[in-house]
């Protein structure tokens, strides 16, 4: 049985160095694991990085795809799924703000699911207390408009680590519209249409330093998202997602 993990990278270059290392040693622990590092045309020194770490020397069961345009993080982990050979396919986010140690409870989990979803609501008492007030709040709204215009019951779409099995992911992906962060809801969205079997996992942020300082525009980027969900919708409604 192989896992592939994809690891989308856009200017990451503050904590790539250690991710990498982690994940050098949790693939030689785990060889069943392969890595996909995808770099989303990053305009500082990731690439670099990523070449010295990755391709110098050659790493085993540890891949790298890179382009020079940045097209989202949704795209980045389509070009992941793609080139992926696992059995499973899970993404997480590059900077580890949650524990690899979690890709084992996916992996268990779908066994018998075909989606399985990190969600920090399960956890939600111990990530009040890692998370600021100011990433949680957009979270709230975003997810109550979300519910609302696309009918789906969860309290967290977007946290940075998801599961599928393969035929699932290459069913969601190959529908695919958003390129951007929203691409979650609508990976969920399609899970719901495709009576696809879901599960809800609790996590917990395991870096509050990491995930409270990243590069995400919480203002500009919540509003890019609010108008992916209208586009979600109006896909649903012009029949643009093949049943």
């Amino acid at each position: 049985m192989v896992v592939s993990v994809i690891l989308p990278v856009y200017n990451g270059s503050r904590t790539l160095i250690g991710t990498i290392e982690e994940v050098k040693k949790f693939s030689k622990k785990f060889p069943n694991f392969e890595f996909i590092f995808v770099n989303d045309g990053s305009t500082d020194n990731s690439l670099r990085i990523l070449h010295s770490h990755l391709i110098f020397p050659k790493t085993r069961n540890i891949k790298l795809i890179s382009y020079s345009k940045n097209k989202g993080k949704g795209y980045a982990i389509k070009k992941g799924v793609l080139a992926s050979k696992g059995n499973y396919i899970c993404f997480m986010d590059s900077d580890l703000a949650y524990s690899l140690d979690y890709l084992h409870e996916l992996v268990e989990s779908l066994k018998e699911y075909d989606v399985v979803l990190g969600s920090r609501n399960l956890a939600e008492k111990e990530n009040k207390k890692r998370i600021k007030l100011n990433r949680q709040i957009p979270g709230i709204i975003y997810n109550k408009i979300s519910r609302i215009l696309l009918n789906h019951p969860y309290l967290d779409t977007q946290a940075g680590i998801k599961g599928f099995r393969s035929s699932a992911a290459r069913k969601l992906f190959a529908q695919q519209k958003i390129k951007r962060f929203a691409f979650d809801t609508e990976l969920i969205f399609l899970s719901l249409k495709y009576n696809f079997k879901i599960k809800e996992m609790p996590i917990i942020v395991s870096r509050p330093e990491t995930y409270n300082s990243s590069t995400v525009n919480i203002m500009k980027d919540s509003i890019v998202m609010f108008f992916s969900l209208l586009k979600i919708k109006y896909s649903e409604l012009a029949k643009k997602y093949e049943k």
